[in-house]
């Protein structure tokens, strides 16, 4: 696969070992960031890979940063290449399967001229109750549904929407930095509306969702409220305000805009 970079995002441990394995086609395009104990990156044991493996680079931050901070260092990195079109955050908590999930999103791209796109899940539901889907579309050889709700585990971005949108807002202290920055790509049309998140449906067979038990429990309440209020200050509205905004024909009539051939 040509033109992609991956962001991997950890606080190292054993996701990290299942993370690097299921990307072992493509560490060469793979900047790691890990805000956890300090890793040797020459230790490839530790790292659960091979020996003549080669990651694109390793950096640690060492509890020194947050998400948000994390993902613009990765990114910044793979946009120092000229020939990276399309970047994949991913979270530690993902083992990918079948690494061709990533042409899937290339795909879909390239038929809806969506610039993000996301992992989303029935468990994601906002109202627990499994239903996260809001529209399914059928794009004849896969299929996208739009969600309420997406966890940032794992995203398609295509270049072009950090010359947009700038980078994440490192105010966010893991809670809400992936509502800010989703909300101000569809602000710039780069995507579908707020709250209808598109996932590519192929990819849900090709990788597993891991438990993560580490990654920012404490606080965790303090830094929501820390969220809302800073997204509030920022765009005088709160999520819950957004939900309907749009209509599952408002939706549609966006998709096959920016679908048509310009």
């Amino acid at each position: 696969m040509q033109g992609i970079g991956i962001v991997l995002f950890t606080l190292g441990g054993k996701n990290l070992k299942k993370a690097l394995r299921g990307l072992t086609d493509v560490l060469d395009k793979t900047v790691v960031v890990n805000d956890g104990k300090n890793i040797n990156p020459d230790d490839k044991t530790l790292l659960g890979v091979s020996a003549d493996s080669n990651i694109k680079k390793f950096i640690n931050t060492v509890y020194d940063k947050y998400p948000s901070a994390c993902y613009n260092i990765g990114i910044r990195e793979l946009l120092k290449d000229e020939s990276v079109e399309h970047i994949f955050i991913v979270n530690d908590s993902i083992e990918i399967l079948d690494d061709t999930l990533f042409q899937d999103f290339i795909d879909v791209y390239e038929k809806t001229k969506l610039k993000a796109l996301y992992l989303c899940r029935d468990e994601d539901d906002p109202r627990g109750q499994f239903n996260n889907v809001r529209l399914t579309v059928d794009l004849g050889d896969n299929e996208l549904t739009l969600n309420m709700r997406t966890s940032g585990s794992l995203v398609y971005l295509h270049k072009d929407v950090f010359r947009k949108c700038g980078f994440f807002d490192e105010r966010y202290r893991a809670g809400m930095e992936w509502s800010d920055f989703s909300y101000r790509l569809s602000q710039q049309n780069l995507s579908t509306p707020f709250l209808w998140f598109p996932h590519v449906k192929s990819v849900n067979d090709k990788l597993i969702v891991n438990d993560n038990n580490v990654m920012y429990e404490e606080n965790i309440e303090d830094r929501i409220l820390r969220g809302m209020k800073l997204f509030h200050m920022k765009f005088k509205c709160q999520i819950q305000d957004l939900i309907d905004t749009y209509s599952k024909k408002d939706v549609i009539s966006k998709l096959k805009n920016k679908s048509r051939p310009s």
